[in-house]
């Protein structure tokens, strides 16, 4: 079972900071993971639309100009690809939300060109139908359907959005989803694991990886 680091080494850095990316790659994990807003042409790799949790400003990023950026350390996805995209890791970009998504795919069009993405590269996302334009669009990462249920027809959402990954929460992921999604062909990702009993269980049940922010402690066989 592979671990990705969420937002980083988050639990040892503050989260989605170069800081955190930088530290992870130093750390037994087997990815990293981290989320994107695409707003006012700048695709910003933070969790939330305000400062407010992870800084205690009451700021929109929308409001950010390029020296607050710099000053309260939000780097940009081209920044932190640049940092990650050489040391052989699953690199996994959870697109949060997007205000302009026909410019946000040619920023994505072009990072693939330069290879910053690949096909080793994951985009993930709740929303499912943002995941459908990259793929027509020509994207050619893995995909990964996040959801915070665990759905009546199991994987088959996985089938019908040609998402490679069914990412979940760990309190929805169940043995028969599992089974059901590696009979489909697809991988199970389950965020956010902090534990090692959970880990462990989850290990047994043969989930593909989880989502950790303590990636020194997760270590499960």
């Amino acid at each position: 079972m592979k671990i990705i680091a969420h937002r980083g080494a988050s639990q040892y850095a503050p989260e989605n900071s170069l800081a955190a990316f930088q530290l992870a790659l130093t750390h037994p994990i087997a990815g990293i993971e981290f989320d994107v807003h695409y707003i006012n042409g700048r695709a910003l790799v933070i969790h939330d639309q305000t400062l407010t949790r992870t800084h205690q400003l009451n700021i929109p990023i929308s409001a950010l100009t390029a020296e607050q950026l710099m000053t309260y350390e939000i780097p940009t996805l081209e920044q932190v690809l640049t940092v990650v995209s050489s040391h052989h890791l699953s690199i996994n970009i959870e697109v949060k939300s997007v205000d302009d998504n026909t410019l946000f795919i040619r920023h994505l069009l072009d990072l693939q060109q330069r290879r910053l993405i690949h096909s080793d590269t994951v985009l993930s996302s709740f929303n499912h139908c943002l995941l459908d334009t990259y793929q027509k669009a020509g994207i050619n990462t893995q995909y990964g359907g996040l959801i915070a249920h665990l759905p009546k027809d199991l994987a088959q959402y996985a089938v019908l959005g040609r998402f490679d990954i069914v990412a979940t929460a760990q309190d929805m992921v169940s043995p028969e989803l599992i089974a059901d999604a590696h009979r489909l062909g697809k991988q199970v990702w389950v965020y956010t694991v902090n534990d090692f009993a959970t880990a462990q269980r989850l290990a047994q049940w043969q989930v593909d990886a989880i989502f950790s922010n303590d990636t020194l402690m997760m270590q499960p066989s």
